[in-house]
């Protein structure tokens, strides 16, 4: 019973930490949440260089609809192709909510909530989304990302 309580205990502390960490390092870091925002606005502007192009070369990549990992650059360019038959604005990315860790200062974890909203419309599928980034000759990378739809949605 010790052990599961100190669990929790433990627990607990790392997602309090993380949510201070967060308002922190959202300040601190500007640029490594920049690369979220740029990737919503590409979503939202059916731009599929302008997502791919903010993966490393090695990045590993889930997908929503992913069957399988995908670890080369060609494949999430293949994953994110039927964005290029949307025409720009039809659908709306947004961030709901999300947190931000930086676990040194080349490295930093993304994690929270972002929706796809069709145009005409004030809500939209709900989405979590988990990615890493590092920076890689002084620029932002993904270098992990893992996104899926709520449960329930």
């Amino acid at each position: 019973m010790r052990l599961l309580s100190t669990k929790f205990f433990v627990l607990f502390v790392i997602a309090f930490a993380s949510t201070s960490i967060a308002q922190g390092a959202e300040a601190k870091n500007p640029q490594a949440v920049d690369v979220f925002q740029k990737f919503l606005s590409a979503f939202t502007n059916s731009d599929v260089d302008g997502i791919v192009n903010l993966f490393s070369e090695d990045a590993i990549f889930w997908g929503t609809g992913s069957m399988e990992l995908v670890e080369e650059t060609a494949g999430i360019r293949l994953y994110f192709s039927g964005l290029s038959r949307r025409p720009p604005g039809q659908a709306l990315a947004r961030a709901q909510n999300f947190s931000i860790m930086e676990l040194s200062s080349d490295s930093v974890l993304i994690s929270g909530m972002w929706e796809v909203v069709p145009q005409g419309q004030k809500t939209g599928t709900p989405l979590r989304i988990s990615m890493a980034l590092s920076l890689q000759d002084g620029i932002w990378k993904i270098v992990q990302f893992h996104n899926s739809a709520m449960p329930g949605s």
